[in-house]
């Protein structure tokens, strides 16, 4: 069983991907992106080419079974690269991850922490701004300032048995 999950949580183009295979390069990552990233490959067209809404739930229940396999596989360190910004978007791999007895982390990639002041809409709009340029998967930039509007920041390490710890801040990658 996985000691160690790793739940990433942000925008489309916030980093999460680059994130995960620098400061965990060792780990088994899922990701919903694999699916349409895979599909791509097989048919010689690109990610956005392939994407389209209708498969996103079949993209996201193979990356929750890639995940109950990697747990039940024992994998130390498990990380979950979906944008995740809703808690209800987390917690089926929360719910897992706490049965299976792992630790769960929360790594927000994003300049805003829980309890922070909001931003202002023009800091929001550069931000969503940036997140759409970077983003490899061409996610129109509608749909990255929708994950912003949804995004409900996680606050804390959660241990099978205690209450959540405190979430630490992380750097967001260029």
């Amino acid at each position: 069983m996985a000691s160690r999950v790793i739940i990433l949580v942000g925008c489309s183009g916030s980093g999460k991907s680059t994130y995960a295979r620098r400061q965990f390069p060792d780990a088994r990552v899922v990701s919903a992106d694999h699916y349409f990233e895979a599909l791509a490959a097989r048919t010689g067209r690109t990610y956005g080419e392939v994407w389209e809404p209708r498969a996103q739930g079949l993209a996201h229940r193979q990356c929750r079974e890639r995940f109950l396999e990697a747990l039940a596989e024992g994998h130390p360190t498990l990380v979950v690269d979906n944008t995740h910004v809703r808690a209800a978007d987390r917690n089926p791999y929360v719910k897992a991850a706490l049965a299976g007895g792992c630790d769960v982390e929360f790594h927000v990639l994003s300049p805003w922490r829980h309890g922070a002041p909001p931003p202002s809409p023009e800091a929001v709009d550069r931000y969503v701004g940036q997140c759409h340029a970077r983003n490899g998967h061409e996610v129109p930039r509608a749909v990255v300032a929708a994950q912003f509007d949804q995004l409900e920041l996680p606050s804390g390490i959660y241990r099978p048995g205690k209450p959540p710890g405190f979430l630490r801040d992380l750097p967001v990658l260029p």
